[in-house]
């Protein structure tokens, strides 16, 4: 089992190489055969290449994160609340997500899931 230290260190890396642009730290923080499921609903992306190319694409505008609130985890699971702002063409876009995350026994994430939809999204 993972630890709440390991797990929360592991969402802030995440946060931190969001914000930093850093696409191969977030690679990083996946399982080879991880899934990314963003938003939940659409068809996941299935493996370290898929993930690699999901992020390359959303890391294309610098994007601002910020945590909102505390990150939950509990067992090999993790959750937390985010904002994510965003500015394309003057105008600013402001994403309220909850991400989720399961961990391997090796503490690297195998799923993200991301929670959110147009009522998340809100002018800047």
């Amino acid at each position: 089992m993972n630890t709440i230290e390991h797990m929360t260190g592991v969402v802030q890396r995440y946060v931190a190489a969001l914000n930093a642009g850093d696409l191969e730290a977030i690679v990083a923080l996946y399982a080879d055969d991880a899934t990314v499921e963003d938003p939940v609903g659409s068809e996941p992306q299935r493996g370290i290449a898929a993930i690699r190319a999901f992020y390359a694409g959303a890391l294309r505008l610098p994007l601002q994160v910020a945590l909102q609130g505390e990150v939950r985890a509990v067992a090999n699971e993790a959750a937390f609340a985010f904002s994510v702002s965003v500015e394309y063409q003057g105008r600013k876009t402001v994403v309220a997500p909850i991400d989720h995350f399961r961990f391997n026994e090796a503490g690297k994430v195998v799923s993200m899931r991301a929670l959110f939809g147009e009522q998340n999204m809100h002018a800047g």
